[in-house]
Formats: structure tokens, C-alpha cells, sequence
């Protein structure tokens, strides 16, 4: 395995790891906790996490010619990743904790296993990103997908971030202190960091 690939499996690996021990540890009331500047809740935001792989792994895997499954929450025609992640999160309300991150770890699983099959080759091919975000109006551009794939990679701390507005206490926590700041988006190509808004 490339040595490149192996650091943003690492990535991922790490940020997951955090990501589980936070949801663990939340009691219900945090959970149903709103997002300020979002309709979404605290456990809205983790639903929103465990499924999103889901959504990208069909198309990593046919990178590198493997096949997985299409995600359970349908595909909107023309695409939307609003409407998409909107109808994936209300279609897991209701789920407990450990339920939703078993399916993650489904997820996950298919995700990395793609990942790790990949080469520099993949990671340095330039592709047309974005436009996904129709509220944003943004046309695609071309970004190199080693960036775009470290933006994945980052998308736990992103969201945690968001999580913790809503929950300043669990900010002030050491562990999640240094979490954060050891996360770097240097590498996250610009025409990428635009469309997370």
C-alpha cells in the first residue's frame, strides 16, 4: 500500500475513533440538543455521519474496481447532497446510538477497503468537483482527489465542530481540545472547503 494511502486511512481511523468515544459518552438531553444555525439536533449531526459513507462508497470502489452496494436512502434526480443528507438523517430518527454507528461501521468498513486499494495515481488525478449544493450555486472545479480525499477524512472533527456549539461545555474537555487542534485542512483543495458551508 502507498505510504500516502496508508496516512489517510490513519486519518480516518483516528477521527473515527474520537468521533465514537463523543457520541458514547452523550446523554440524552445533549443528544436532542438544536444546532445553533441548524434544524438539525446533536444526534441529527452523528446520523448525518454514520450515513454519509454510505452515499460516496459506491463510486470510491469503482475506482479501484470494486462493487458496493447503492445507499438505502434513494438518489435525487437532478442530485442534490442537501436533499440527500436531509432525507438519509430524518430516515434514521429514532435509532439509538449504538445502532446508528453499527450501520457506520458498514459504512466505514466498505469505504476503507476501497481506499486502501487505491494509488498515488488516484490520489494525484485531477476530477470536476461540486455543484452538488444547489442552494450554494456554485459551479464545479477541478480539485485533486487526494484533497478532496483528506477532506473526507477530516469530516468527523468538521462536524464535531458543529456538534459542539451546541454543546460549548464538551468543548472545554482536554481530549477534545486536542483533537481539534491536531486537525489540519492544509491539504483540503479550495474549490472543496467552499462547498462545506
Amino acid at each position: 500500500m502507498s505510504m500516502r494511502v496508508q496516512l489517510v486511512i490513519d486519518e480516518f481511523n483516528r477521527h473515527r475513533r474520537q468521533f465514537e468515544h463523543l457520541c458514547r459518552s452523550l446523554g440524552p438531553e445533549e443528544l436532542e440538543a438544536v444546532v445553533p444555525g441548524s434544524h438539525w439536533t446533536v444526534r441529527d449531526y452523528i446520523a448525518h455521519l454514520c450515513t454519509i459513507d454510505g452515499l460516496i462508497v459506491p463510486r470510491f470502489a469503482a475506482m479501484v474496481g470494486q462493487q458496493a452496494p447503492l445507499p438505502d436512502t434513494p438518489i435525487p434526480n437532478p442530485f442534490d447532497i442537501d436533499e440527500w443528507n436531509e432525507q438519509a438523517v430524518l430516515s434514521r430518527r429514532g435509532r439509538s446510538i449504538d445502532e446508528l454507528l453499527a450501520e457506520a461501521a458498514i459504512h466505514r468498513e466498505r469505504l476503507l477497503a476501497a481506499v486502501g486499494e487505491m494509488t498515488d495515481a488516484h490520489l494525484d488525478q485531477e476530477i470536476l468537483y461540486g455543484g452538488d449544493r444547489k442552494v450554494l450555486n456554485i459551479p464545479p472545479s477541478r480539485v485533486r482527489f487526494g484533497g478532496l480525499l483528506w477532506g473526507v477524512a477530516i469530516h468527523d472533527p468538521t462536524h464535531t465542530r458543529d456538534i459542539l456549539r451546541a454543546l460549548p461545555h464538551r468543548a472545554e474537555e482536554p481530549w477534545v481540545r486536542e483533537w481539534l487542534a491536531s486537525v489540519s485542512d492544509a491539504l483540503v483543495p479550495q474549490g472543496v472547503k467552499e462547498q462545506r458551508v
